[in-house]
């Protein structure tokens, strides 16, 4: 049964998708073609292993859910600095690259707070090795952020 959550959980993120794309919940015809197509997604997924903890991480989901608010929390922030220094010319940009060390454990954590940087405005994620981030950052006080860890810490809470 535990091997069939990541394929039970794909279908019905993908049906959630489709319902909200489409809109289509009067048509008989499409709304049978969608579970079809849907069902044959998820089988093809099986048959190919893709279905794995790897590929579709549903343990990580629940507190995933917590992290995104954070997120988009540490976007607007971002966003307001960068539009800031943009505008004023007293307020310092210094590029740089940095190397921001990094603890977490599971491909799929290290993978989110890559990308979380990458989203935040005024840093992005040059390469990832085995325990250090190759970051281009537009400030100091980016840099120092990031030294900090707290966007680490709370991207490790995904880990449990």
């Amino acid at each position: 049964m535990l091997q069939m959550m990541p394929a039970l959980f794909l279908f019905l993120l993908l049906g959630a998708y489709w319902a909200l794309l489409s809109g289509q919940f009067h048509n008989g015809f499409l709304l049978v073609v969608g579970l079809l197509c849907i069902t044959f997604v998820v089988w093809m997924g099986q048959r190919m292993g893709l279905l794995d903890d790897e590929g579709v991480p549903v343990r990580f989901y629940p507190r995933a859910i917590l992290y995104v608010p954070y997120l988009a929390w540490q976007v607007l922030l971002s966003n307001w600095d960068v539009f800031k220094r943009t505008w004023s010319s007293s307020l310092p940009i210094d590029p740089r690259m940095a190397r921001i060390p990094y603890s977490t454990r599971h491909a799929f954590v290290t993978t989110t707070y890559a990308n979380s940087i990458t989203l935040t405005p005024g840093t992005v994620t040059v390469s990832v090795d085995d325990k250090t981030m190759l970051i281009h950052c537009l400030t100091q006080d980016g840099e120092d952020g990031l030294l900090e860890g707290d966007m680490e810490r709370h991207v490790k809470r995904l880990e449990g």
